[in-house]
C-alpha cells in the first residue's frame, strides 16, 4: 500500500502513475486507470491541495461538506457551486450521493459501538445500497462503505470506493471524509475516550483520470512546490459535533445565489476550521 503525508504529495505521485497507466473506454469516454488501488494518508489534516495547476477550491470543499452534514439530497444550492450535481439530479432536483443522508442515521450507533468497545470491528457505515441499482441511473454512489478503527489510541478511518477520478472525485472525497474522521474524533473525545487522530485509508476499485485532464496531471506531476504545512492543514474546531453544526452552521435549505452561498460559508469558516491551533 502506498503511503503519503499530504494530499499534495499524493496528487503529484498519482498524476505521474496515471500518465503511464492503461487506457480504458468506460461510459463512452477515454480514461487512464489503475484498478484496486489502496493508499494511506498518514496525516488526514493535510488535505488542502495547494498545487496551482489543480486549482483546488477549499471554499467549495467546505461548502460540500456542510451540505453533506445537512443530509438533504436537494441539489439546488450545491448545484450552483458545481454543475455536476445538477447534471446527475433526478426530476425532483435530488441526488443519491449526498453522503450525509446515509451517515447521519448511523452516526450515533457507530459512535456508541466504539464507546462500548474500543477494539470493535463493527464501526461501519453502509452508503451504496441495492436500491441504487434501480433508482437514478445518473447517480450511482461511488462510496460503498466506510469504517472506523481505534488502534494504539488513534482513530483510523477506511473508505472503500467503487470508483474515483483523481482530479475531482478523489480530492474532494478525501477532504470530506477526513473532516468526518475529525468530527467523530471530537465526539468520542467529548465522552472521555481521549484519542488522537490516526491515518486515513482509501481503496478505489478504479482510480482513473479523464482524457480532458491528461494535460493537467502532466503539469501536476512535473510541478515543484515548496511544502507549506500551514496552508495544507485543515483542522476541525475541537468543540464541534454534528448537532452543533446542525444548530449553528447548517447548509442553507432555501435557494440562494452562488455568491450568497460562498458568503455564508466564509462567514462560518473560521468557526469550523481551527486556524489558531494549526
Amino acid at each position: 500500500m502506498r503511503k503519503f503525508k499530504s494530499m499534495n504529495e499524493l496528487l503529484q505521485r498519482y498524476s505521474c502513475l496515471l500518465l503511464d497507466a492503461p487506457e480504458v473506454q468506460a461510459r463512452n469516454s477515454k480514461q487512464k486507470e489503475i484498478i484496486f488501488e489502496s493508499f494511506e494518508l498518514s496525516d488526514p489534516t493535510r488535505v488542502n491541495i495547494t498545487i496551482p495547476d489543480r486549482k483546488f477550491n477549499k471554499r467549495y470543499a467546505l461548502a460540500e461538506w456542510l451540505w453533506y452534514l445537512s443530509a438533504n439530497p436537494n441539489s439546488l444550492n450545491i448545484g450552483k457551486l458545481a454543475r455536476i450535481w445538477r447534471m446527475i439530479s433526478d426530476e425532483f432536483c435530488e441526488v443519491e450521493s449526498n453522503y450525509g443522508v446515509y451517515l447521519k442515521p448511523q452516526w450515533n450507533w457507530v459512535k456508541n459501538e466504539i464507546v462500548k468497545d474500543r477494539d470493535t470491528r463493527r464501526a461501519t457505515f453502509v452508503i451504496n445500497q441495492p436500491y441504487h441499482k434501480f433508482k437514478n441511473s445518473s447517480d450511482y454512489p461511488c462510496t460503498h462503505y466506510i469504517q472506523f478503527f481505534v488502534r494504539d489510541n488513534k482513530l483510523h478511518l477506511g473508505v472503500n470506493m467503487r470508483s474515483n477520478d483523481l482530479v475531482y472525485g478523489l480530492c474532494n472525497d478525501v477532504f470530506t471524509f477526513s473532516l468526518f474522521q475529525q468530527l467523530m474524533l471530537n465526539e468520542l473525545n467529548a465522552v472521555g475516550l481521549d484519542l488522537e487522530i490516526g491515518s486515513y485509508f482509501h481503496h478505489a476499485g478504479s482510480l482513473h483520470v479523464y482524457e480532458k485532464h491528461f494535460s493537467m496531471i502532466e503539469k501536476i506531476g512535473s510541478s515543484t512546490l515548496p511544502v507549506d504545512i500551514f496552508e495544507e492543514t485543515c483542522i476541525l474546531n475541537k468543540e464541534l459535533n454534528w448537532g452543533l453544526i446542525d444548530r449553528k452552521f447548517s447548509f442553507p435549505f432555501h435557494e440562494l445565489e452562488k455568491e450568497e452561498i460562498y458568503n455564508y460559508v466564509d462567514k462560518y469558516a473560521g468557526d469550523i476550521l481551527d486556524v489558531e491551533k494549526r
